[in-house]
């Protein structure tokens, strides 16, 4: 696993919830029910990181005020 693909994760996570804390534990414990339900650190760890970031990068793009906090 690159430590590359978690920091891109948290980058963009942190664009959604900006505290930091939040953010490592939605990485760590949090299951992505529209990614097999794997969390982003089981993701990353399969070389599936990729994954994570194009949702991530869907949800920003959306520009959606009422965008989830992580």
């Amino acid at each position: 696993m690159g430590q590359g693909i978690v920091r891109r994760v948290a980058d963009l996570a942190l664009q959604i919830e900006p505290d930091r804390a939040a953010v490592l534990d939605w990485i760590l414990h949090s299951p992505l029910p529209a990614l097999d339900g794997q969390t982003t650190f089981e993701l990353a760890c399969d070389g599936q990181g990729e994954r994570v970031v194009v949702l991530l990068g869907t949800l920003l793009r959306q520009g959606d005020p009422a965008l989830p906090r992580i």
